[in-house]
């Protein structure tokens, strides 16, 4: 092979190295499609609770809190994980204050009606501690079924709402004297 066939291969090769280089190059620094990300697609939510009531010469006073979030499955509906952790301070005449707790964890799946309007179901496992006659303190579990809905007012990022939710399993249990019917006000980030 001559001299000049070996610097026209050379050559040659060189330059499709060089044009195959410029094509990739350009190819890589052309702007992508931007695709939904999970995390714009999660909204946060949670609620406090205080709540007083006093019966039969006893007081009870609850703190308690339950933060969620939720994945946008379409911009309307969307599922994700609830908890709700309450303690509370039981106070009989003629005995000491005794502390109980409740703790909830479950799935809820939410959809919105109209505007800030929105429906949800939720099933939960409950175990909470409760107190009988002789001050004798038990924990004692249930799986809730609620189903309810509420309204919601954002601005765009942040909001608040407020709902009603009935619980099939307080329903149907005769030993309970727990209302079905639960109130919660809240608050929400990106729903």
């Amino acid at each position: 092979m001559s001299a000049t066939k070996r610097l026209l291969s050379v050559c040659l090769i060189s330059g499709l190295i060089l044009c195959c280089g410029q094509a990739f190059a350009q190819k890589s620094h052309k702007k992508k499609k931007k695709e939904p990300d999970f995390v714009s697609d999660l909204w946060y939510g949670g609620g406090i609770l205080l709540g007083f009531n006093g019966i039969n010469n006893a007081s009870i006073f609850s703190f308690g809190v339950s933060p969620m979030v939720g994945y946008k499955i379409t911009p309307a509906i969307s599922v994700g994980p609830r908890v709700e952790f309450i303690l509370s301070s039981y106070k009989q005449a003629g005995f000491r204050a005794t502390s109980l707790y409740n703790l909830d964890a479950g799935l809820f799946a939410r959809g919105k009606v109209f505007r800030g309007l929105f429906v949800q179901g939720e099933v939960s496992h409950e175990w909470y501690q409760d107190i009988d006659f002789s001050q004798t303190k038990f924990t004692t579990q249930r799986f809730n079924q609620r189903i309810g809905g509420g309204w919601n007012w954002s601005n765009g990022r942040a909001g608040s709402e407020i709902g009603i939710f009935y619980n099939f399993a307080i329903a149907n249990d005769f030993n309970s004297f727990q209302n079905p019917f639960s109130y919660r006000f809240g608050f929400t980030w990106n729903f």
